[in-house]
């Protein structure tokens, strides 16, 4: 167990494997930190062009609000292995998208970067708001 007593479960453990070994090192020292602030999970790690088109076509030809600008080959998770991951705050058994819980996650996960010396954005600072959204610094 870590010093958190959080863990990946095992859909988040493949989701992340998908995913870029340094993303994966900062993930998993965020979560496993004792300072973490709530358990967590991995929404995705990589997505292939035909996922990226449906996220894509969500709130302009299919119903729902629009959820990223990144049309297919355009998302850092579209590459192999994928330069982002979507993660979240799980809270009472659930993901949570709530800011009050969005944001100690990424105040935690930004410290733990910069100890680790990860060069990592948040898509939280970003205009649209992507509080899941960590990627890679290019």
């Amino acid at each position: 167990m870590s010093d958190s007593g959080y863990r990946w479960g095992r859909t988040s453990l493949q989701r992340l494997s998908t995913c870029h070994a340094d993303i994966q090192r900062l993930m998993t020292a965020a979560l496993e930190h004792p300072d973490c602030p709530s358990d967590m999970t991995i929404v995705y790690g990589h997505r292939s062009n035909a996922e990226q088109a449906e996220l894509y076509a969500q709130g302009r030809t299919k119903p729902g609000r629009v959820v990223t600008n990144a049309k297919p080959g355009q998302s850092r998770h579209n590459s192999w292995p994928s330069q982002a991951v979507d993660v979240i705050p799980y809270i009472n058994g659930r993901g949570s998208w709530a800011w009050d819980h969005i944001n100690p996650m990424a105040d935690h996960i930004k410290r733990v970067a910069s100890d680790l010396g990860i060069q990592a954005t948040w898509g939280g600072d970003w205009r649209m708001g992507d509080g899941a959204h960590w990627d890679l610094r290019r």
